[in-house]
């Protein structure tokens, strides 16, 4: 079994869901940079409080958790979008039984998508099950996280505490950083998130 760590810096941010969707654009991963850029600087001038949101607990042991793994600099991907982890699933043998652990404010369980872009940020784990309908799956969520899709109630293990991440073995590590939902004056803390993933490995 191939186990991947998946993280979304969206779970990190101290913040309910009520107000994500107060404060946050609304929109996807489809919105190109200079737009997304043009929108938080709207929404920061509309609610002055959002410069003051941070990071809970869970960060600072998931940066632990990191800075002591021992897995090789040529299987962890760093990227914006979570549909880029494409590129580490599309490394692994068909024939290899897929472990995922999602450490993600959302399911990305969901069905939407436009146009003949039908992989992308909140449908990958969908797909992937149905690419690989043996993947075992864990899902680590908030308290306040949307647990249903279309179906119903995800369908998959979730918990709210992080750390079992300690007794699980990973081959691959993923992390995004979702600039839709995580606030620009918060990437200082995503870019140390990802040092502490480089701190120590193996080249």
């Amino acid at each position: 079994m191939v186990g991947i760590l998946s993280i979304d810096f969206d779970y990190f941010i101290d913040i309910t869901s009520e107000e994500r969707d107060l404060y946050f654009p609304k929109g996807n991963d489809g919105i190109s940079k200079a737009n997304l850029k043009l929108m938080w600087k709207e929404r920061y001038l509309r609610h002055p409080k959002l410069r003051d949101v941070g990071v809970i607990k869970d960060y600072y042991i998931l940066k632990e958790f990191l800075a002591l793994s021992n897995i090789h600099k040529n299987k962890f991907h760093v990227a914006d979008s979570h549909k880029s982890i494409r590129k580490i699933i599309d490394r692994i043998p068909w024939s290899s039984q897929l472990k995922i652990v999602n450490i993600d404010f959302h399911h990305d369980y969901y069905h939407y998508y436009s146009g003949g872009d039908n992989f992308n940020c909140g449908n990958w784990l969908r797909r992937i099950i149905e690419e690989r309908p043996n993947t075992k799956v864990k899902w680590v969520r908030r308290e306040d996280s949307q647990i249903y899709s279309l179906e119903g109630e995800f369908p998959f293990e979730n918990t709210t505490d992080i750390g079992p991440i300690f007794e699980e073995n990973f081959d691959y590590i993923f992390i995004c950083r979702s600039p839709e939902w995580s606030p620009p004056h918060l990437t200082s803390k995503f870019e140390e998130l990802v040092r502490s993933i480089y701190k120590g490995k193996i080249a």
